[in-house]
Formats: C-alpha cells, structure tokens, sequence
C-alpha cells in the first residue's frame, strides 16, 4: 500500500466525494457486479483539516482480486504512473459494492483492518447499486473503531469474557462517516444544459409508490440473519451450560474432598489435595473450547443495518403515499 497520504489525523469526521468518481464507482459496479459478485477498488486523495478529500479511484481487475501479490503490485503501478503525471496518488482507502447493505463480513473486517494499520486516515466506501436503482443514490464512507480495531491488534480471541470485558457490542464496529459529492463548476454546468433539454417521450417514474421488492428483499435477508444470530445464541448457550456443568462438579468434589481430609485429619492421616490440577485430573475433565464471538458481533451488526434500510424504505414510501395523496384531494 504504497503512496499513503501524510501525517497524523485524529479523525475524519467528513468524506467529500468527487462527482467523477461516484461515477466510476458505479460504472465499475454495472459493468463488473452483480447480486452475488462483488467488486472492489482502490481510491486516492488528501486529507485537508478533518475532511477527507477522494479525488480519483481505479478498480481492481477480477482476475487480481484472488492474488494478494499481484494486486499489491497493481497498485503500487498505478501510483507510481498517477506520481509521475503529477497527479495525486496517495492512497486513502477502498471501495466495494453491496448487495442490500450485506457488506459486514469477516474478509471485509480483515481489509479494513490492514488499510487502518497502514493508512491511518483510510475509509471504505460501499455502494449499493440495487437500492441504487430505486431513486436514492447509495454511497455509504466507514471506518472501524478504535475500540475493534484495538481488540484485533491484540489478537484477541474474541471470547465471551473479553468481549463482555471490553465492552464490545455490534454498535461499537464501524463508524459512519458523512459523504458529500462535489462537482466542478463544468459538471454543474453540464448538469444545468441537461437539466434544460426536453426529455421528449421518456419518462421517469419519480413518484413511484411501489416498493414491495425492495422490501421483500431485505426482510428476507433480515430473516436469514436472525437465524444466524439464533444459532450463535445457541451456541453460546450451550457453552455456558457446559461451563456451569463442569463447575457443578467441581464444587461437588471439593465438598467430599473436604469431608474426606476432615475424617483424616480425625485419624491423624495426611491431607488430600484439592487444587485445580488435581480436580481436572480426577474428574477427567476436558476444557470448555469458548465460540467466537466475531461471527455474532458481525451479524448484530448486519441486523442493526437491515433494520435501518427497511424503516428509510418504509419512511420514503409514506411520504411518497402523503404527497400523491394530497395531490389527489387538489
């Protein structure tokens, strides 16, 4: 990841998205992605004050996004051609398509994680070009939090004990960072000729009342995810009653241990050993392998994000019904 931008920044609370590369973005997602292909990129610019400034971005290739190696290199060429038109080519995140806002998963934590360690100011940016479709453009910027980004520095297994002693919860995964598109005065111009050319026989459905498969949709993958989080529910349960298990015997050998050494003592005999390793070993016991608990914060994460899409979709489709209502009456 070569050619990362300078300085330190604490935070970056703004990202302002240049209007030709929104278009790449979705140019790359039409022609490359599909509902279950995603594709990626990279994307480069500055940091000027607290805003994050992205002024170009170039994909990654299909047959580069499976080889570590060789899409590091790809990169690494195109910075060094961008430095040597004198352009700007530090790099200050990437970006990735979604379907439906089902972005949150571990290979998409892992890259974050690594563009995090090496930029520090780096974001992802993730463009939905299904929701894309129904009138409201989907450009979403994030980055992980501390706290997370900590907890895997570490290494942290991710067991229930930590994450309850860290205070990790799915809220506490990745930051929304506010993107605002900025366009040239020329683009704004183009923007205005278009705007006053008639249209002739096309029409465009602006106030189109229908939003039912939008909806299916992300009920439907906001069913899936509570099975999923049902399951690691499951299993957590299932741990913790094996742990409780364990612990019941335990207790229950130290209490005849200690009628024991008591009735010894009596007879003048030597003490028996209650300590942890001697307990194991008598009561064979095996240790209790903890789950995960990533796969649950993810999913958390993914249930607390459909359940956002389905109130904006719903909240957009009554003041659409309101508005053609009160037209209507008029």
């Amino acid at each position: 990841m070569a050619g990362t931008a300078k300085g330190i920044v604490e935070s970056v609370e703004e990202v302002q998205l240049d209007g030709l590369v929104a278009l790449k973005i979705i140019k790359h997602c039409q022609e490359e992605g599909s509902s279950t292909e995603l594709v990626n990129g990279f994307l480069v610019g500055l940091v000027v004050g607290k805003t994050l400034e992205i002024t170009n971005c170039f994909p990654l290739p299909k047959d580069l996004d499976d080889t570590q190696d060789r899409a590091d290199d790809y990169q690494v060429n195109i910075l060094k051609k961008l430095r040597a038109i004198n352009l700007d080519y530090h790099q200050v995140g990437w970006y990735q398509s979604t379907y439906l806002g089902s972005h949150t998963s571990k290979e998409f934590l892992e890259n974050q994680v690594k563009y995090q360690q090496a930029i520090e100011e780096s974001v992802v940016v993730i463009y939905d070009p299904l929701q894309s479709t129904q009138g409201s453009l989907s450009l979403k910027a994030f980055r992980l939090t501390k706290d997370i980004l900590a907890m895997i520095q570490r290494g942290d297994p991710f067991t229930p004990e930590s994450v309850l002693g860290a205070g990790m919860t799915h809220s506490k995964l990745l930051i929304e960072i506010p993107v605002a598109l900025k366009a040239s005065r020329l683009e704004n111009a183009l923007l205005c000729e278009l705007d006053a050319q008639d249209m002739g026989s096309e029409k465009m459905e602006f106030l189109g009342l229908s939003a039912t498969q939008l909806l299916e949709k992300n009920l439907q993958l906001l069913m899936d995810s509570v099975d999923n989080l049902q399951q690691e529910t499951y299993r957590l349960l299932g741990y913790e009653k094996n742990v409780s298990k364990q612990l019941q015997q335990k207790q229950q050998f130290i209490q005849r241990r200690k009628e024991e050494n008591a009735r010894r003592a009596q007879r003048g005999e030597s003490q028996l050993s209650i300590s942890d390793d001697v307990i194991e070993q008598e009561l064979n016991l095996k240790p209790v392998q903890a789950p995960p608990r990533l796969d649950a914060l993810l999913i958390g994460e993914h249930v607390d994000s459909k359940c956002r899409q389905i109130t904006e979709v719903a909240a957009e489709t009554f003041a659409k019904l309101y508005l053609s209502e009160g037209l209507q009456q008029k």
